[in-house]
């Protein structure tokens, strides 16, 4: 049997003392899970300027988990990853 989340969406980590952010997808039961993202770059910022100084913005909802790994894919693409304060 397959687990399936509840929600699935689109969010955006910022640290709020250098400005960088990170963009990625997220599936879970619980909104408030504290999940902040799993990128290596965004753990090393987090690592340096603590969990309490990134917040979490969620940018969109999806249907089911197939539709949020598509629109991850249009959303996170080569221009978006040249950003200057792109984690």
């Amino acid at each position: 049997m397959v687990t399936r989340r509840k929600y699935h969406f689109i969010y955006k980590t910022t640290c709020e003392i250098s400005g960088k952010w990170y963009i990625g997808m997220h599936s879970t039961y619980n909104l408030d899970d504290g999940y902040l993202g799993s990128g290596a770059y965004l753990w090393h910022s987090i690592n340096k300027y603590g969990e309490e100084n990134h917040t979490v913005e969620i940018l969109e909802f999806c249907d089911d988990r197939d539709s949020l790994i598509c629109r991850e894919k249009q959303i996170v693409n080569s221009a978006i990853l040249k950003e200057e304060l792109c984690i």
